[in-house]
């Protein structure tokens, strides 16, 4: 199942790499996430927003983790930047005269309802601390010889 958007790989990469210093600029976000600042900035917004970060404005400002790595889950995170969720049906109203469509919309919202549920299941077991220790463990293998850290 895809996701909605990129917000979330965008926010749970920006939140692993948080776990990892004391604080981070945007820029400095971007530069290991491979994203426009102006992209990190708006997922951050809504991270702060859902207080999983915090934003400290002005010269040397940035972001910090706003609690424990080890008490955000991945779907914390995942409801802060897609709050509409995996699946949504489609914008227009099916024909309540076709056998098929009069029973679309309420068919799609229980689909739908059961894959919202698994996938907030399977992200509430993994941490943000979890998470960026797996991406460093996979880094080391995977990363150029001696490029292997996390200061982008």
């Amino acid at each position: 199942m895809s996701m909605s958007s990129g917000r979330f790989a965008v926010a749970a990469h920006a939140l692993a790499f948080l776990a990892s210093r004391q604080e981070a600029s945007s820029d400095v976000i971007a530069a290991s996430v491979c994203t426009n600042p102006v992209i990190v900035r708006r997922v951050m917004r809504a991270l702060v927003g859902a207080g999983l970060v915090s934003a400290h404005e002005g010269r040397g400002g940035g972001y910090r983790l706003a609690r424990s790595p080890d008490r955000i889950s991945l779907r914390d995170v995942y409801e802060a930047v897609e709050p509409f969720g995996p699946l949504t049906p489609s914008a227009g109203r099916p024909s309540v005269r076709c056998a098929i469509g009069a029973g679309m919309r309420e068919a799609f919202a229980d689909v739908a309802a059961r894959a919202r549920r698994g996938l907030g299941e399977a992200l509430a077991e993994v941490t943000i601390s979890s998470f960026m220790d797996r991406a460093v463990s996979l880094g080391r293998t995977h990363a150029p010889r001696g490029r292997a850290n996390a200061t982008a």
